[in-house]
């Protein structure tokens, strides 16, 4: 691409043309400014164009001045809200007319003004979808990086949260947006983590998973040291914890870092109810992770190599539905969990009222068939079935449960209560080997954090409202 921006309009105009010749949009419009020489250059279809006449245009038709450099006469003495750094390369010029800028060109000027008159079609804010609540903020994210950025600063009414932006992909030149706080989060984290960004060679950026493999350095877990959110309100509290939030322009979902693991069986409803009760159900995600992931491995190693350990009717009960079908317990253990994720990807990748039709007829008309055909026990469909529903309590942690599922399975069917151990083993080390900015990813199983908002929920009389990162452990001091 060329450099910097010409004096001459005309020379502008042959560069532009150039990179817009297959855009329909493009549009230059040379123009007179106090009877100079100017020109507009933007995209149609990603501006405001009635923003752009009553703010800019409107004013400048009217402006008249003599003997006076149009360009400092414009920036230095009017009050048009143009703004405050010019465009001086055609790189910068491709970025702001690409993001619904419009810039104004001067003849004898090797600036351009920029017009921030964005009109461009945007999902507006709706409630969240995957972390609803009964009470508190119904706001979540939208695509637009500028609203998000709107949401978080109204919320967090600081001269302290610094916000940056930085563009990354070679292609899409997507805008990511960094925000913490000076008075929680160390300046050394933050400019570790802007230095991770900045040196993101991608390509093509879309969403936030493309860059989170960069910012995490956790290898050999299923488990991360990013969190996601939609909610506004949720983020703008891990900024006030002293973590970093990172947003991606055209995604309604934030990453923040460092993430914990108790922070994936918290809740925004949690802060709002009485102690007892948020501590009871948090106490119950716990409960159902653990279901999620090991009850299918104890449910096959038990009935499989010790039955004496399990009860007399309930032994009865499994061996009647098992007698009749062709696989061993490890087998249909494996096999069942493939097909619910199979019925599940299916449900949620087709338009919604088929994807719930097709929930419908798996669970009523295919797993009834199976079980009355004698292919699959009615006992290890509801073990599994249990498990699966379980797995939806905790969703941030679905993709390491189905995984840690399959492992847990296969171990005790191939090693029986040995695997089992094995496999409980494997769980805890993939928790343990997570190294969260330095700080423990279970740093809040410690003796200050488990009755306080760990495990259980103390009550806000109990809790320091002023909690932060500085009161975990830092395992690099």
């Amino acid at each position: 691409m060329e450099n910097l921006l010409y004096s001459s309009l005309a020379k502008n105009k042959e560069v532009f043309d150039k990179y817009f010749e297959n855009a329909a949009d493009y549009y230059f419009k040379p123009i007179k400014i106090s009877g100079k020489n100017a020109a507009i250059v933007m995209c149609e279809d990603l501006i405001d164009s009635l923003k752009l006449w009553q703010i800019f245009l409107h004013p400048l038709n009217n402006l008249v001045i003599e003997d006076t450099d149009l360009y400092e006469f414009i920036t230095d003495k009017t009050t048009i809200p143009f703004n405050p750094s010019p465009c001086v390369d055609f790189d910068q010029a491709m970025f702001f007319i690409t993001a619904g800028f419009a810039l104004i060109l001067i003849e004898g000027n090797n600036k351009a003004l920029v017009m921030p008159v964005q009109g461009y079609p945007s999902r507006g804010v709706d409630k969240p979808i995957n972390e609803s609540n009964l009470r508190g903020s119904k706001e979540s994210f939208t695509d637009v990086g500028r609203k998000n950025m709107g949401m978080i600063r109204r919320r967090i009414r600081s001269k302290n949260l610094v916000v940056k932006t930085i563009q990354i992909g070679s292609k899409t030149k997507t805008e990511i947006t960094v925000y913490y706080h000076t008075d929680y989060c160390s300046q050394e984290m933050a400019d570790k983590i802007l230095d991770k960004i900045k040196e993101i060679d991608l390509p093509v950026v879309m969403e936030s998973g493309y860059i989170a493999p960069f910012i995490d350095d956790t290898k050999g877990s299923v488990f991360q040291a990013v969190g996601y959110t939609e909610r506004p309100d949720t983020l703008c509290a891990k900024i006030c914890e002293g973590k970093i939030g990172i947003m991606v322009d055209g995604t309604p979902f934030a990453m923040y870092y460092p993430a914990f693991f108790h922070e994936n069986f918290i809740t925004n409803d949690d802060y709002t109810q009485r102690p007892y009760f948020a501590s009871f159900i948090r106490i119950i995600r716990y409960f159902s992770f653990l279901i999620a992931v090991a009850l299918p491995g104890f449910y096959v190693a038990f009935t499989s190599f010790a039955p004496q350990a399990v009860a007399n009717k309930l032994l009865f009960f499994v061996y009647s539905s098992q007698n009749s079908t062709p696989l061993p317990l490890f087998a249909e253990a494996v096999m069942i969990t493939i097909l619910l994720e199979i019925i599940k990807e299916a449900g949620l990748r087709l338009p919604a009222p088929i994807g719930s039709s097709v929930s419908i007829v798996a669970a009523l008309i295919i797993g009834d068939a199976a079980v009355n055909a004698g292919l699959i026990g009615s006992a290890m469909l509801i073990v599994c079935g249990l498990s699966t529903i379980s797995s939806f309590i905790v969703p941030s942690f679905y993709e390491a449960i189905i995984i840690l599922r399959l492992v847990f399975i296969v171990c005790a069917g191939l090693f029986s209560i040995p695997g089992l151990a094995f496999a409980t083993l494997y769980l805890f080390i993939n928790i343990v080997v997570v190294n969260s900015a330095g700080y423990k990813y279970a740093g809040v199983f410690s003796k200050n954090f488990i009755f306080r908002d760990g495990i259980t929920k103390a009550s806000w009389r109990n809790v320091k409202t002023d909690f932060d990162l500085k009161e975990m452990e830092y395992e690099n001091r």
